[in-house]
């Protein structure tokens, strides 16, 4: 009878254990941000959850583009930018634990800066308590038809993962989206030669997995797919 007792208390201490560290993101508003987390640009998106780190809080923000300086006078150019910040609640406050910064600056064309619609991600594809956190975004100065440049990036904890490339854009009715799990890596993808009359295969496509190769294979595998999911742009 103790041996059996002892046993489902194990079995329950389990199940409270993996209750503690299982992770349920929330989005949040401007309002539930504390008033001590500073971030820059206008808020985008904000989530909020607890892992074995503590109490974590994901924020994402844009400054909207802005007239920049040129060294032609008699050009008008323009700037604009993009945030991420992650932050864990310490003892003293909440402390910040990674953040990204990037953009367009001194741009004479369309610009494009802006965080992926519903590809921002909180996960824990390798149930270790620690959540992953994924933000996708995409960057472009053009005077004609052509794709963004898109990242993905991926953090757990203090280690960042990443894709840089281009994204896909249906120039013509011919046009067809051919991108798969097996040609996305240009790296690897033998029909690919790195030729200047090659830019077309760069549609779509990442440069390498080489961030990744200390990763598990799980965060590879979820950021591939997020990549094809997001990959293609339209400008409707």
């Amino acid at each position: 009878m103790v041996r059996i007792i002892a046993l489902v208390l194990l079995i329950l201490s389990g199940s409270v254990l993996k209750a503690q560290t299982q992770i349920s993101p929330q989005k949040i508003a401007t309002t539930q941000i504390p008033e001590t987390i500073k971030f820059r640009g206008k808020l985008t998106e904000a989530w909020k959850w607890k892992d074995k780190l503590g109490e974590n809080i994901l924020i994402a923000s844009q400054v909207q583009s802005y007239k920049g300086k040129s060294s032609d006078e008699t050009e008008t150019v323009y700037s604009a930018e993009l945030h991420a910040f992650h932050f864990v609640k310490k003892d003293t406050g909440y402390k910040l634990l990674w953040n990204i910064n990037d953009g367009e600056k001194g741009c004479p064309f369309d610009i494009t800066v802006e965080f992926i619609k519903g590809s921002t991600k909180i996960s824990d594809l390798d149930k270790d308590g620690i959540a992953e956190t994924t933000v996708q975004y995409k960057l472009a100065c053009r005077s004609d038809v052509s794709p963004s440049q898109m990242k993905l990036i991926m953090h757990e904890d203090t280690t960042k993962y990443a894709l840089r490339g281009t994204m896909w854009l249906k120039s013509s009715e011919e046009d067809k989206f051919t991108v798969t799990g097996q040609n996305v890596n240009l790296e690897t993808w033998k029909d690919y030669k790195g030729t200047d009359d090659e830019w077309e295969k760069l549609f779509g496509r990442y440069q390498s997995e080489k961030e990744f190769l200390a990763a598990p294979v799980s965060f590879l595998n979820f950021a591939r797919r997020q990549w094809l999911k997001h990959v293609k742009e339209s400008f409707d």
